[in-house]
């Protein structure tokens, strides 16, 4: 396995902190991505569910006027018969009359109640221009080709069938199960429009329209919603009314998810179809809108499909910024880690490592660097300082003691006994010191010389015990301090965690606030926005509906013109009738005349005969034309009544209307003014969410630093612990918190040319001799 050695301190740092903030970005922008992409398919949906909602609208008002087709000409076929002046000739004609008028009708049909049109079935057995089939029910049907030829034919009633049932059982309009026609070799979706025809409260039967439901179809197929969706049609039987393909067409509802859209058309509310991957090139959203087929008792469900790419588009460019920014970030913090650790921690800690080596190679000479930093190195640097000094002063003493070994040798050749006696003293206080010295140089600074010095080296003795108390002492307390240090980083670094993490949440927050704020003053700005088109729109409404009363008063008074001429048209008929009577007079006197001229008037007979049938003929007509004037003007009359009920309607609309358009103009003031203070608070929260990203940054600098420096600290640690202190140095270390405390406090204030006070009183310089030797001993023991 790759082993990744890394000598640098500050190249570690840099490592570390990069990878930390590499993870915090990955963490982060998957986090970002998902909500991004979450908040994409809520709106995405909610979109595709307004535009089902607005197809289904269009649909319901295109089968609306389908029915209200139907519905007009079962109300003229039962207004005709409870007024008495509508037979099954008349029947016929009208249902011909309002088949030519709907371009979009096939058929128009009517199927009588048995025995409940006018009785008389056994009249009109077989007689196809009255309307009656093989049992004389009243049952005659228009067609139309799609060239436009209107054909006519006679059919069977069955009561049980579903066109004829559901209209007949509910006394409501009723819309049949769509079928396909392929007689002309198109398949075509087709269905029945039927509404019970009402004589007053007499069920009479049924009238109805044949529909093709092509034109819709094409319509619905032609739409493209986010533009590549697709938009579908079920009928209220669970069958395809606009199908994936063509070979679906009115085939029952099967295969994916069926059951769920199935369930959600049966219980009329609205559902979602998730990831669904049949009949497309790539997976997608399905939006289920149920809706009611107006005054047809029928429910039909509109099926919307959003492709997934329509989502993932915006997600994608989304998530390539992310990648982006995040890459600028971790450059950017890569680089100021860099700089910062060059200058606070590579350079200082080399020059001092330097110091150290030439420290190990006996070099004493030279002064340790960074004495006049006031952060740790420097009191790192100043602790080398003494420790050089006390070094320096111990090579001193030694090479002292040889000067005396030499000078005890020269006195020994003049006395051998006091030689011999010196010789002896010499090599004990030497023997001790080199004792005392070695374990000097293997760093045991608790080590004491117990043996009693004769004459002046007693001072010897009691200055280097001084000495070697004075240095334990020294790095006891550095020892503490580098550990009060390491644990004081330590709180520090996970006090600046927790405070990184706090903050971190807490922008987040903000960050969610602002993207709320956002689009709810987008929706407050949208509503106002609507609210005043609708104003506008109620305003052309008014009028509209203004013109709408001028348009029915003028209606009127055509209607009572219309009145008028009839009776003047009904007057001169009279006249047409009376003429015809006398005509008929004068044939006949004329045949008299003829029969009595004999042979010779036989051909004036002749024509006499044909001018009183043709008379007769005349009066018939004239007989039927009035018949006609008389129904036509109490329809008239009825109409005229009507359109003057429409015109009243009308104008209470009008005012309602007006009404309606004070409350919306109400309306928008106040969406417009909820707009503006939406404004101000989303741009406060937006400033909030810019303070506290910077905070998170600072935090997350102060964290680092607090790491390197509780690194540092455990470098120093590392460094006296190489150092052996007694037990009775340890605890008085340790039992100082008042030395401590001056000493962090020390460590801690930026100082920028004071030298830091010292604990005690400096022992003055101390020079002695004995005879034979001499041993001197500076200040800068206790100056360390």
């Amino acid at each position: 396995m790759f082993s990744l050695k890394i000598k640098s301190l500050s190249t570690k740092l840099i490592l570390v902190t990069s990878l930390a903030i590499a993870a915090v970005l990955v963490v982060s922008n998957l986090v970002l991505i998902s909500q991004t992409r979450n908040r994409v398919s809520s709106l995405t949906m909610g979109q595709a569910e307004a535009e089902a909602r607005s197809i289904a609208n269009q649909v319901a008002v295109d089968m609306g006027q389908i029915a209200g087709a139907a519905r007009s000409i079962g109300g003229v076929i039962g207004r005709g018969h409870a007024g008495g002046y509508l037979d099954r000739k008349a029947v016929v004609d009208a249902l011909k009359a309002n088949l030519e008028q709907n371009a979009f009708a096939y058929g128009g049909w009517f199927a009588e109640a048995p025995g409940q049109f006018d009785g008389k079935n056994t009249e009109f057995v077989d007689k196809k221009d009255m309307g009656g089939n093989k049992k004389g029910e009243l049952a005659p049907y228009w067609t139309k080709s799609k060239t436009g030829e209107i054909a006519y034919s006679v059919f069977d009633i069955d009561t049980a069938a579903e066109w004829y049932a559901l209209a007949a059982n509910s006394r409501k309009g009723a819309l049949t199960q769509p079928y396909v026609e392929s007689t002309t070799g198109d398949a075509t979706a087709m269905s029945s429009v039927a509404y019970p025809v009402m004589s007053g409260s007499k069920f009479i039967g049924v009238a109805g329209l044949d529909v093709s439901l092509a034109t819709l179809s094409k319509k619905l197929q032609a739409m493209k919603p986010f533009g590549s969706g697709r938009v579908l049609l079920v009928s209220q039987g669970g069958a395809w009314i606009v199908p994936v393909t063509p070979d679906k067409l009115m085939k029952p509802v099967e295969g994916e998810k069926a059951s769920e859209l199935l369930t959600a058309l049966k219980s009329g509310q609205l559902a979602r179809l998730d990831n669904m991957k049949a009949d497309a090139a790539e997976p997608y959203e399905r939006v289920v809108y149920p809706f009611s087929v107006p005054d047809v008792n029928a429910t039909w469900a509109i099926v919307l499909d959003v492709p997934q790419s329509v989502i993932a588009a915006p997600v994608q460019d989304q998530t390539l910024m992310m990648i982006l920014g995040g890459l600028v970030i971790m450059a950017a913090c890569i680089a100021t880690l860099y700089f910062g650790s060059s200058a606070f921690v590579r350079r200082p800690l080399g020059a001092l490592l330097n110091s150290v080596e030439l420290l190990g190679q006996g070099r004493f000479g030279e002064k340790v660097e960074g004495q006049g930093r006031t952060d740790e190195i420097g009191s790192l640097a100043k602790s080398l300082e003494g420790f050089r000094h006390t070094l320096a002063d111990g090579r001193r003493i030694e090479a002292e003691a040889d000067a005396q070994r030499h000078a005890a040798e020269d006195q020994r050749h003049r006395s051998e006994n006091e030689r011999e006696a010196n010789v002896q003293e010499q090599q004990r206080v030497v023997g001790s010191l080199a004792k005392g010295l070695s374990e000097l140089s293997h760093g045991n600074l608790g080590y004491r010389i117990q043996d009693e010095f004769p004459g002046d080296y007693a001072k010897l003795k009691v200055d280097f015990n001084k000495a070697l108390e004075s240095l334990e002492d020294t790095i006891a307390t550095v020892n503490s301090t580098v550990y009060n240090i390491g644990n004081g980083t330590r709180e520090i670094t996970s006090s600046a965690q927790d405070l990184s993490r706090r903050t971190e949440q807490q922008a987040a927050s903000l960050e969610e606030t602002a993207a709320a704020l956002n689009e709810l003053t987008a929706q407050v700005n949208s509503s106002a926005d609507n609210a005043s088109s609708a104003a506008s729109t109620v305003n052309l409404a008014c009028d509209d509906a203004e013109k709408s009363g001028e348009v029915v008063q003028k209606a009127v008074a055509s209607m009572e013109g219309i009145a008028q001429s009839s009776q003047e048209i009904s007057r001169i008929i009279g006249v047409i009738d009376e003429i015809a009577f006398q005509t008929n007079l004068l044939a006949l006197n004329a045949g008299v005349e003829a029969a009595r001229a004999g042979e010779a008037g036989k051909g004036f007979a002749v024509v006499a005969q044909e001018v009183r049938e043709l008379a007769q003929r005349s009066a018939n007509a004239a007989k039927e034309i009035k018949a006609l004037i008389n129904a036509s003007t109490n329809q008239v009359k009825d109409g005229v009544e009507l359109v003057g009920k429409a015109g009243d309607t009308l104008q209470k609309i009008a005012v309602q209307v007006m009404q309606i358009n004070g409350l919306i103009r109400q309306i928008s003031a106040s969406a417009s003014e909820q707009a503006v203070g939406l404004k101000e608070v989303n741009s406060a929260i937006n400033q909030m969410d810019q303070v506290t990203q910077q905070n998170a940054a600072m935090v997350e600098e102060t964290t680092a630093a607090s790491t390197v420096l509780s690194t540092e600290a455990e470098t120093l640690k590392s460094l006296v612990a190489r150092f052996q202190v007694s037990s009775h140095a340890s605890s008085s270390s340790h039992s100082a918190p008042q030395a401590l405390r001056q000493m962090a406090q020390t460590m801690r204030a930026p100082q920028a040319s004071q030298p830091a006070p010292r604990a005690a009183k400096p022992a003055p310089r101390v020079s002695y001799a004995t005879q034979g030797s001499a041993a001197v001993a500076s200040d800068d023991w206790q100056e360390f």
